[in-house]
């Protein structure tokens, strides 16, 4: 998953995690160094009862933070049944640690092999198109990877509404057509991909820049009342 800060890259990983895990072996791999208050690892606890391994960061959680990454990473490139997600801090800045890795991803035959750049259009860095283009150009310059597909992630959190959807599906179109990248999908709550998806037929949306609907429960959700409560 890459994409910019706030795209909703974590909330996708841990979602297609949870579901990969109910058909056979599923990792997920913390590969955030950026933002450490905000990451996958936090949701040990709805991950590991789903069957789903986690890697993170040496002392992750332990408020202590360590720029180094866990040599359990190499472990994901091993051959074998299952599905391996990893979740890349935001930006080119983020999505640095990940190059380290790219002869590994070589070795993966490309049908198995999925990056996905996941744009929301409510953040600046994928505010438009020019802005959008040049952040999945930076991250594809540090990672080395070629992006396979673009995902509308369009929201803003519990504020979202299927108009996000609609002005992320316009902006998907535009990317995917400067770039030659097929949108692989579009995300969401199930009530807003299910007015999204009203919406798409009733108005003739092109199926291609819509791809497979990919529901998600909140999970990475911050409340202010939390916030107050229990802090960070």
């Amino acid at each position: 998953m890459l994409g910019s800060f706030g795209s909703g890259k974590s909330e996708l990983a841990l979602n297609m995690s949870i579901a990969a895990a109910k058909h056979g072996p599923c990792t997920l791999v913390d590969l955030d160094m950026i933002n450490p208050y905000f990451r996958v690892s936090e949701r040990g606890d709805v991950l590991t009862p789903a069957g789903v391994e986690l890697i993170m960061p040496p002392y992750a959680l332990e408020k202590i933070e360590i720029l180094s990454l866990s040599a359990r990473v190499y472990s994901a490139f091993t051959p074998g049944e299952g599905s391996v997600f990893f979740d890349i801090g935001g930006d080119h800045v983020g999505s640095v640690a990940l190059g380290q890795y790219k002869p590994h991803f070589d070795r993966i035959p490309k049908e198995n092999l999925h990056v996905l750049f996941i744009v929301n259009p409510m953040r600046p860095t994928a505010a438009d198109l020019e802005s959008a283009y040049a952040t999945l150009e930076k991250i594809r310059f540090v990672t080395r990877l070629d992006v396979t597909g673009i995902v509308n992630n369009a929201n803003l959190a519990g504020e979202t509404d299927v108009s996000h959807l609609v002005e992320g599906y316009g902006l998907v179109k535009s990317l995917s057509q400067e770039t030659g990248i097929p949108v692989w999908g579009t995300s969401g709550t199930r009530s807003v991909l299910d007015g999204f998806d009203s919406y798409a037929k009733a108005h003739g949306l092109d199926p291609a820049y819509i791809g497979v609907y990919q529901p998600i429960e909140v999970l990475m959700h911050r409340s202010w009342d939390k916030f107050l409560n229990e802090g960070l």
